[in-house]
């Protein structure tokens, strides 16, 4: 009875002790495999908790090309009455419509209009410090112009042989009177951001125009002799744009009221193809 019950004791034993070296061998097996999970997740660059990073497809592009759908307005010849033995030997003509030899819409204005946009740390780190304005041939170059005006300096000079003026009024913010002479220049910093772009006139010449948009992001494009724009890095998801033009302000369309326009962007390129704008949209 005492020999039996001493085999039993040490079956039971022997027992117990394979199935805690099982239990070892199982959590050793379920260790390796977690571990294993996490090296694949990092791997994989999935976000792992306090080191996730800007991925690429947190950012897209908005392009398109505006054409001005029919015959281009002939641009009038502008009077010059004032120093013309300088300005009077350039052919100056109208700038308020621009319209390219394949009917390109020039000079419009497509930028983001919602607040608190996200903007991508790229674009922040390849800004330029100055914006640059040039009084050349007696006219403003370029016409149409945009500026972050958290990031940026607006910077004016004069190539011209005569004194030349820049004057604008933002909305809310400092006006400006700047005379510039010959061979000198001017810096200015905008302190507030606007919802339209700002007219630049210049009081000597009166046929100089341009315009200036200070914003507080850098999404915005102005359109090009083709009518092309892009806007790139956007933050992907719902947005609200604003499309703009000297000759009508906000460009009202039955696609865009009041110029206005929502666009979900994703990741990648969003193409707008190409849009054909009627005369009566510009020339109101």
């Amino acid at each position: 009875m005492n020999q039996c019950s001493n085999t039993e004791i040490a079956y039971r034993r022997d027992l117990i002790g394979k199935g805690i070296e099982d239990m070892k061998k199982l959590n050793r097996r379920q260790f390796v495999t977690e571990s294993a999970a996490v090296a694949g997740t990092l791997a994989a660059g999935m976000a792992m908790p306090g080191i996730a990073h800007a991925a690429d497809d947190s950012w897209g592009d908005l392009t398109g090309k505006l054409l001005f759908d029919g015959e281009a307005p002939e641009r009038k010849k502008v009077v010059v009455d004032k120093d013309v033995e300088c300005c009077g030997e350039f052919d100056i003509r109208d700038e308020s419509l621009m319209v390219g030899k394949d009917g390109g819409l020039q000079n419009v204005y497509i930028y983001v209009r919602s607040r608190g946009v996200a903007v991508c740390p790229d674009l922040e780190e390849q800004v330029e410090e100055r914006l640059e304005l040039d009084n050349l041939h007696c006219i403003f170059v370029p016409h149409c112009m945009a500026i972050w005006s958290t990031k940026q300096e607006f910077h004016i000079v004069n190539s011209d042989p005569v004194a030349q003026n820049v004057a604008f009024n933002p909305l809310l913010d400092k006006p400006a009177n700047i005379v510039i002479p010959v061979d000198g220049d001017a810096t200015w910093k905008f302190n507030r951001a606007q919802r339209i772009p700002v007219p630049i006139a210049c009081n000597y010449h009166p046929w100089e125009s341009a315009y200036i948009l200070p914003l507080d992001n850098p999404y915005v494009a102005i359109t090009g002799e083709d009518g092309s724009f892009t806007i790139p890095k956007l933050p992907v998801g719902e947005l609200e744009f604003q499309v703009w033009h000297e000759r009508v302000g906000y460009l009202d369309t039955e696609d865009w009221p009041k110029g206005r326009m929502k666009i979900t962007i994703q990741a990648g390129t969003n193409d707008l193809g190409t849009i054909k704008l009627p005369p009566s949209t510009i020339q109101k």
